[in-house]
């Protein structure tokens, strides 16, 4: 398994979609909202969510769940920076993953799962 995409196009969209993770990161970090703990301050990575689903939003449940438990259990809550930046790591990543790893190694198997089966069974 390859981080990096094989095809040249496909590792140009890949840093494209990395360099736009990182534009978004940096719109979430300099709006002045995440100093204050202003919940709209993460409503930047919005777009990043909508370009790593469905795993991003694996990622995002976790996040609710890891804040539930961190106030139920410590009675702590994360500022709003801590929570961005959990966000922005989980959906790069997760995104990332799905789109450029798993999708080409699921692609490659597929395909071969077809050409075995165009093989084996006669033409009629």
């Amino acid at each position: 398994m390859r981080l990096l995409p094989r095809h040249p196009l496909i590792r140009v969209v890949a840093t494209a979609w990395v360099l736009a993770s990182v534009v978004l990161l940096l719109i979430t970090l300099l709006r002045p909202d995440i100093t204050g703990n202003d919940r709209s301050a993460l409503a930047y990575l919005t777009p990043l969510y909508w370009l790593s689903l469905p795993l991003g939003h694996v990622g995002v449940i976790a996040g609710i769940r890891i804040r539930l438990e961190l106030y139920l259990d410590y009675n702590f809550v994360p500022s709003i920076l801590a929570q961005g930046l959990y966000l922005w790591t989980v959906l790069t990543a997760l995104g990332y993953l799905q789109w450029f790893v798993l999708l080409p190694v699921l692609a490659e198997k597929t395909r071969r799962l077809a050409d075995f089966l165009s093989r084996r069974s006669p033409a009629r």
